[in-house]
């Protein structure tokens, strides 16, 4: 199968339909594979709007590239067709954490938010932020948290890019799942503290507190 062309429909169940890109689950050389178009948008002048998207692609899989690196589970990159602003990757058969969060109790949270955390510090020890850690963005595939959509995701080693990252899971647990949330968090800040060690723990903590403090984002308790 070669990659759609830009006014072609790639064939298969669209997924999901964000602002910029189509998601959808299809076939790639006899293996169901996540198909992620990024879509020309009118209100852009075409150049640019070609480049934009092209670049944007190409971080993407390198920011995938970089996560797996670094030891944490990403879904295999198959293709990446740039003159489209496609990117094939492995479908990650499994639960979503937003799903299996919904139905857990404050016990069952132990393992997969101190997993999480282990893998949140692995891609801050990389040098890397997500940019959108929610559970909706994370599948549980045979006790495995394989983290999925790196389009936010960049290179930075600050501080606070870190600890927004933090800011960003503590506030879809607390909205999204109240019942686990304290339990969860626990969980997740003990994983963290496992991989990135006390002291760089206790740094991203506080900058965490201090986000909070300054009404950056709305303040949650």
């Amino acid at each position: 199968m070669t990659s759609p062309g830009v006014d072609e429909t790639v064939p298969g169940r669209l997924l999901y339909r964000g602002a910029e890109a189509d998601v959808v689950l299809g076939d790639w050389q006899g293996l169901p594979a996540v198909f992620k178009v990024r879509k020309p948008l009118t209100y852009r002048l075409a150049a640019i709007d070609r480049e934009i998207r092209r670049q944007r692609t190409a971080h993407e899989a390198e920011m995938i590239r970089h996560a797996k690196r670094a030891g944490v589970a990403t879904p295999f990159l198959y293709h990446l067709d740039l003159q489209t602003s496609t990117i094939v990757m492995e479908y990650v058969g499994g639960k979503m954490l937003r799903d299996l969060a919904g139905q857990m109790t404050a016990n069952d949270a132990e393992e997969p938010f101190f997993k999480f955390g282990e893998g949140v510090a692995r891609l801050h020890a990389a040098g890397m932020m997500h940019g959108d850690l929610t559970t909706a963005n994370l599948v549980s595939r045979e006790g495995t948290l394989v983290f999925l959509d790196f389009g936010l995701a960049h290179r930075t080693s600050r501080l606070e890019d870190h600890a927004v990252d933090l800011r960003l899971i503590k506030e879809t647990l607390v909205g999204a799942h109240p019942g686990i949330a304290k339990a969860a968090l626990d969980a997740l800040f003990r994983g963290y503290e496992a991989v990135a060690g006390t002291p760089k723990s206790r740094r991203v903590r506080s900058q965490l507190r201090n986000i909070e403090r300054r009404g950056r984002y709305a303040r949650v308790t």
